[in-house]
């Protein structure tokens, strides 16, 4: 079973409930149910009794005609997508310290459609007081980065040295088999090897329980956060990671790095 398919297999789960009939034809529940998923797993902690708590704080992100739309149709979103939080912490064995927040924002950098979600566990006096933590405010503005850089960013894979490949879809598969996105015709590479999954604009790989084992640069990795340069092995045949910037993004300036949630204010604009 790979890293993300207990978190894919509540997705779904989550969808044939009442949560796909919320989004008025403006979004796929699937993708939504999704994105949260994914969500609260990048952002679960450990806390020093070796439990794991699921995130607390969570950040939706529309483009501003789906905000509008699901506004009117759906005033409730924040708090139907807070039971579902809950549904899914529970259904995935990740404790909840508190009642969780779930904010709706318009983002003009989101495409008619889209979805982007962003969870963080922040311990409760923290959020009543209003107090951030330097790394509170570095991770909110590393998200609104990613968020405007991704149509300036071109990622791709240099195969046997010279063949690139350009990467489009949030999901690619590796492997010798002829029915991945990338083949590779490598004796060692198993059938259905690796997968790169993008999440909130960078790639992630994946060893998807192959015999050979997925290496990045000389380490052996289940999982593994991709940086430009980053050498992939797939039991030695050798894929390279590389991403091409058209036009370097800004550094964000300190007003666009988006407050901890207010309980008492879920659906607002960012502007």
């Amino acid at each position: 079973m790979n890293p993300l398919s207990r978190f894919e297999s509540l997705a779904e789960r989550l969808v044939e409930g009442a949560f796909g009939r919320w989004f008025a034809g403006q979004l796929h529940p699937h993708e939504v149910a999704l994105r949260l998923a994914r969500a609260m797993e990048d952002g679960q902690v450990l806390n020093m009794r070796g439990e794991h708590l699921a995130p607390n704080l969570y950040w939706v992100y529309l483009n501003p005609a789906d905000y509008d739309a699901l506004r009117q149709a759906q005033p409730t979103l924040p708090d139907d997508l807070t039971r579902s939080v809950v549904e899914l912490a529970a259904q995935a064995g990740l404790m909840l310290a508190q009642s969780p927040v779930v904010e709706v924002h318009s983002a003009g950098s989101i495409s008619r459609h889209q979805v982007s979600v962003a969870a963080r566990y922040v311990p409760l006096e923290d959020i009543e007081s209003g107090h951030t933590t330097e790394r509170d405010t570095q991770a909110s503005a590393a998200l609104r980065a990613e968020m405007e850089r991704a149509p300036g960013a071109e990622p791709f894979l240099i195969l046997d040295g010279r063949r690139t490949v350009p990467l489009g879809r949030s999901i690619v598969t590796l492997g010798r088999s002829l029915d991945n996105d990338v083949i590779l015709n490598d004796t060692r590479v198993s059938r259905h090897h690796a997968q790169l999954r993008r999440r909130a604009g960078r790639y992630v790989v994946y060893d998807l329980g192959s015999s050979g084992g997925t290496f990045v640069n000389g380490d052996r990795v289940s999982e593994c956060l991709l940086q430009a340069g980053d050498v992939i092995s797939l039991a030695g045949a050798q894929v390279i990671y590389g991403e091409e910037s058209q036009t370097p993004p800004e550094p964000p300036k300190p007003q666009d790095t988006p407050p901890l949630p207010n309980p008492k204010s879920q659906i607002s604009n960012v502007k």
